[in-house]
């Protein structure tokens, strides 16, 4: 188990083998944190039969949920983009059976923010009027979506992001080289921030400020940063931290930079100063927003970014 998730595994054991967890949990927090090893951590607790010792991992119980295909768990919502009414109603059936080992039976809805209206309202009904010893665990990174009627039902449990220290030593036990910046830009998560880093896109955040800091001096550059911007919209976000980074150097705040690799690149950015940096940074802003799914009709993204990115471009050389 990954050693951020011990202070809420404690006491969430603590409650199995004194039997006062309710019948319905949600487990929430950020992305990357392992909620879902939690929640199946939690469903091998439950399930195992020696209770006071739980999960003894000799039992039965134990023995099945190691090779996973123990009858009494139902996990939905691991793929597809939705989860649907269909589906709740088939968990809700199987729960309401009796269990085949006798030891209780436990549903497991990751991503449950996925759920349908419908699905959600089916899941209701389960939970107002819940059977025997079943247990459900939702998992959610985005509770925020969940209908408040069902969030009420559910014990609460968040896991918190680990402390920047400890997330660093074990990003270091995996054999990645990880920095506070590359923490920063994954909002804190050591699994976000792992497979970041081995997928190379530290390198290529570099390299992409680098050019766009110096579209002011090299503009032949621009058709090169606006196609790496394009290819995904956490591009743009690295972009965001640094003009918030510009902006915070060029005020003279003492607070942390996000961007902390890319000091000689916010300093640079800083000399156009901070009225400049704000306008950018507000009109990239709206430009994330308009970009976003549901946000009216579709935008030519390429046309955007390339106004902005002119206006930038214009803005460093004037500095």
């Amino acid at each position: 188990m990954y050693p951020w998730l011990t202070p809420v595994w404690q006491p969430l054991l603590q409650g199995v083998r004194e039997r006062r967890l309710g019948h319905a949990l949600l487990l929430k927090g950020m992305a990357g944190l392992g909620k879902r090893e939690l929640a199946g951590r939690l469903a091998t607790t439950l399930l195992c039969q020696h209770t006071n010792n739980a999960p003894c991992g000799m039992c039965h119980a134990c023995e099945l949920n190691a090779a996973g295909s123990h009858s009494d768990l139902q996990v939905v919502g691991r793929e597809g983009r939705s989860i649907g009414i269909d589906a709740i109603r088939e968990l809700s059936r199987i729960m309401g059976e009796s269990a085949r080992l006798g030891h209780g039976k436990v549903a497991i809805i990751e991503r449950a923010e996925l759920m349908t209206d419908a699905a959600a309202n089916a899941l209701l009904k389960t939970l107002e009027e819940p059977a025997g010893e079943a247990t459900l665990i939702l998992v959610s990174s985005q509770p925020e979506r969940l209908l408040p009627t069902l969030i009420s039902r559910c014990q609460q449990w968040l896991v918190p992001l680990p402390d920047t220290q400890l997330a660093l030593a074990w990003l270091q036990e995996q054999g990645v080289a990880a920095t506070p910046a590359a923490l920063s830009i994954n909002q804190g998560s050591p699994l976000q921030t792992l497979d970041y880093l081995n997928t190379g896109a530290d390198d290529k955040r570099l390299q992409l400020l680098t050019a766009l800091a110096g579209l002011g001096e090299t503009a032949s550059h621009l058709p090169t940063v606006q196609a790496g911007l394009l290819e995904q919209p956490v591009h743009l976000v690295w972009v965001q931290l640094l003009l918030q980074d510009a902006l915070q150097v060029a005020l003279g705040a003492k607070a942390p930079l996000k961007l902390d690799d890319c000091q000689h690149l916010s300093r640079r950015l800083a000399g156009t100063g901070p009225l400049a940096l704000h306008e950018l940074n507000s009109g990239l802003l709206e430009l994330r927003r308009r970009l976003q799914p549901g946000q009216g009709r579709p935008m030519n993204a390429g046309l955007q970014l390339s106004q902005w990115l002119r206006r930038l471009q214009q803005t460093l050389t004037h500095e």
